[in-house]
């Protein structure tokens, strides 16, 4: 199962080809979470057949703001694959 383990504001999330800030993050699965990412101009749909994630789960900005507030650490998750 997988679940909220930590709640961060204002990180810089790092791969190895990529960097990029974020105002909120919720890690669910390892490395894998959910965060704004104001680097993108749509959301959902068929982007990521061209233009997807590192395998985060990204969120509009102001939608975060609300997930943020909304979950607790511990929270159950279900992801789809």
């Amino acid at each position: 199962m997988n679940y909220v383990y930590a709640k961060q504001r204002n990180r810089t999330l790092r791969g190895s080809d990529y960097e990029s800030f974020v105002k909120y993050w919720m890690p669910v699965k390892g490395g894998i979470g959910i965060h704004d990412a104001s680097w993108r101009k749509k959301f959902g749909g068929d982007i990521y057949l061209k233009n997807g994630s590192h395998g985060c789960i990204n969120t509009p900005l102001e939608k975060m703001a609300e997930l943020y507030d909304m979950l607790e650490i511990g929270m159950p998750v279900v992801i789809h694959y």
